[in-house]
């Protein structure tokens, strides 16, 4: 009921400053131009629900984590299980996600980011190179490929203001130390932009450390008129220790404490990736462009962990070719978009015994190569105030494992082949004003395995693992005003063959298909200004609330003798809240305050043990001074105000019940940052 209210009381601020008659200068918030399914276009022009971030959304938090600054979008949650391991729920997105980033289309200035095998290494990223985030919630495989959690495009380049060097300095709890480095120089045709960011800290629990080192360079290449050139080098140095579930009895007794067997077999994470990438946009004419983007990745992992010694080297390739036609006329205007997404990966995995954290015998050594393409086509038409969009894509996937060496049995080979999946997209919108929008949609979508779903940690291969499926209806309401922004939907989705985890008795995470589930979503955004003076202690507040609810259960699940249908899905809570205001005193002194809640939050399929809520309290405080022509922002923030002891990444299924992620208590920072 607190809730029902509080969302009553929000939509009525928000109604009530409807009303209010604003000038241009008094606008707080800027049109936002998305790709979405229509890129170039605004959030508001976009028949789906879309959320993003941009640089000085980040600016209200830590730079050092992005943790805090995601979780306050509608329908996104950012988890963090160790200090260098994210996982992404977007709607419940991370059912089947025991550690990393799947279920998710992720893209990086453009370059599809995601692995071939379905798999997305976040954690490789510092905030420098996700200052700009947006996210395309549920199935989006009409243009983007497999993925019913949604896609997500994160770039950094070019940067919106630009300096020739900006430093950062941060220091905070837990021996965390960040230093960054960034700049971009432009000329009339070209722009070139570096980034050095080095992140360390010795983290919140024991064995949690984390040191990570990322390099970037971009160039900005404008050849003429009707072409344009971009190239990326981007090397990331990651390691991070990996502490390890906890029992409840565990998580309450000291939450600080690692699983028994961590550090002794030194269970971490050394990864080194390497990534090249081109982007190309070029104009045939007023009418029709074209857009090429293309990456190669070369990754060398190591991965001891209790029960055993993994290590990978991945080399892929991928790219992705979009035609755009658009038309006009006295009566209709339409646009077609049309291309392909191709990717593929030869990659290495080994598996060793672990002995103390050093690589024993051989258990297998496995050749995998992975083969995916899209083919899809989207059709846009606008009349007066109606638009409809329809879109298709054809989807073709092939593992192919090659095991050269096994401790256990003969040599083999397996190959899975795919059914090629068509996934079509409808979705229609009402413009009422040019300020406010109705759409409405319906969107298939599927997900394939993983291929370390296929092939998991022990060796094993799940030749009977099949893709989900499932079907999204969607209503939503936009209303983009110059001092409010409102973002409303409600979805019901239904999947078939959901995959989820479990873990078996040596704590290896396994997968199943796991029967249909229903899942009914509600989800609010709005941003608006309380107050604004052009005199005075105060001279703005402005307000960012973000509510969702969702009530996800299990239909027609079955499990040996037990019937789970009915049962809410694992990892999802039914609420969560956040609300942040933002205060800007005389001064050039800005303070930030956030505040956010998650209900109780089940964590196994049959509903008998729960995460409890938790109630959580972060602060920012910043003042922006000019010393000698040198721009210096000066910021000190508190995170967990009220130490609230809470699990940032729960375990499904955890055998053994360990299903707990320490998040960390009360921690603060300190930090500068100067531009010249």
């Amino acid at each position: 009921m607190r809730f029902s209210l509080l969302l009553l009381f929000i939509l009525f601020c928000s109604f009530n400053s409807f009303s209010q008659e604003y000038s241009a200068a008094d606008s707080i918030l800027q049109e936002v131009t998305v790709r979405g399914f229509s890129k170039g276009e605004s959030v508001l022009n976009q028949s789906a629900a879309i959320t993003y971030l941009q640089p000085k959304d980040y600016q209200l938090f830590s730079p050092a984590n992005p943790v805090m600054a995601w979780n306050t979008l509608p329908g996104v949650n950012l988890e963090q299980r160790a200090i260098g391991s994210y996982r992404i729920n977007i709607r419940g997105s991370s059912l089947r996600s025991p550690f990393g980033v799947r279920d998710v289309k992720v893209y990086w200035n453009g370059i599809p980011f995601t692995e071939a095998n379905g798999s997305t290494a976040l954690n490789l990223l510092s905030t420098d190179q996700m200052s700009r985030l947006e996210v395309i919630k549920g199935p989006a495989g009409c243009l983007y490929g497999a993925g019913l959690g949604g896609v997500m495009h994160l770039s950094n380049f070019p940067l919106d203001k630009p300096s020739p060097i900006a430093i950062q300095l941060l220091e905070g709890s837990f021996h965390r130390v960040q230093i960054g480095v960034k700049g971009q120089f432009e000329s009339s045709k070209s722009k070139t932009f570096y980034s050095f960011n080095h992140n360390q800290t010795a983290g919140y629990r024991a064995h949690n450390a984390l040191d990570r080192k990322v390099y970037q360079l971009s160039h900005q290449i404008q050849l003429n008129q009707e072409n344009q050139l971009q190239l990326h080098a981007l090397f990331s140095d990651l390691d991070y220790e990996i502490p390890g579930g906890l029992t409840q009895e565990q998580f309450d007794e000291d939450p600080t404490q690692a699983r028994a067997g961590s550090a002794e077999q030194n269970a971490s994470i050394d990864q080194k990736t390497a990534l090249l990438g081109v982007n190309y946009l070029g104009f045939i004419n007023e009418s029709l462009s074209h857009e090429t983007n293309m990456g190669l990745t070369y990754t060398d992992f190591a991965n001891p962990f209790i029960l055993d010694y993994k290590e990978d080297i991945n080399r892929e390739v991928a790219i992705r070719h979009q035609w755009t036609y658009s038309y006009e006329t006295a009566q209709l205007n339409w646009q077609w978009d049309a291309g392909f997404e191709y990717q593929y990966a030869n990659n290495k995995a080994d598996n060793f015994g672990n002995v103390d954290g050093e690589k024993d015998t051989v258990r297998f050594k496995d050749r995998l190569m992975i083969d995916r393409k899209t083919f899809f086509a989207q059709l846009q038409l606008s009349k007066n105030k109606w638009k409809a969009t329809l879109g298709l894509s054809s989807n073709l996937l092939t593992y192919n494992v090659d095991r050269k060496e096994n401790a256990f049995a003969q040599p083999f080979t397996f190959q899975r082949k795919f059914d090629n999946e068509f996934i079509p997209r409808l979705a229609l919108q009402y413009s009422w004003t040019s300020f406010q929008t109705t759409f409405a949609s319906v969107s298939e979508g599927f997900s394939s395995p993983t291929l370390d779903e296929i092939r998991t940690n022990e060796g094993s291969i799940n030749r009977d693992l099949q893709a989900e499926k499932g079907i999204t209806y969607e209503l939503g309401h936009k209303i983009y005003k110059q001092n409010l922004q409102l973002d409303f939907s409600v979805f019901y989705s239904q999947l078939s063959e959901s995959i989820t985890t479990y873990t078996n008795s040596n704590g290896v995470v396994l997968f199943r298909n796991s029967g249909g589930t229903n899942q009914l979503g509600l989800e609010v955004g709005f941003k608006t200004s309380l107050y604004s003076a052009a005199s005075g202690l105060i001279r703005n507040i402005n307000s960012r609330s973000a509510y969702q609810y969702y009530q996800f259960q299990f239909d027609n699940y079955q499990k040996r003798e037990t019937d789970y249908s009915g049962n809410y899905l694992p990892g999802v809570p039914q609420h969560s809240l956040n609300q942040i205001v933002t205060f800007d005193f005389c001064g050039d002194i800005n303070l930030n305050a956030h505040y956010r809640y998650v209900s109780k939050t089940p964590l196994t399929d049959a509903n008998d043990v729960y995460a409890q809520d938790y109630h959580l309290i972060n602060l920012k405080l910043s003042k922006d001074f000019v010393l000698n022509q040198i721009e210096l922002n000066a910021f000190t923030g508190i995170e967990n105000l009220l130490n609230t002891k809470y699990s940032l990444g729960n375990d499904l299924n955890a055998f053994g019940g360990r299903y707990f992620q320490p998040a960390p208590g009360f921690n603060f920072y300190v930090g500068l940052e100067l531009k010249l």
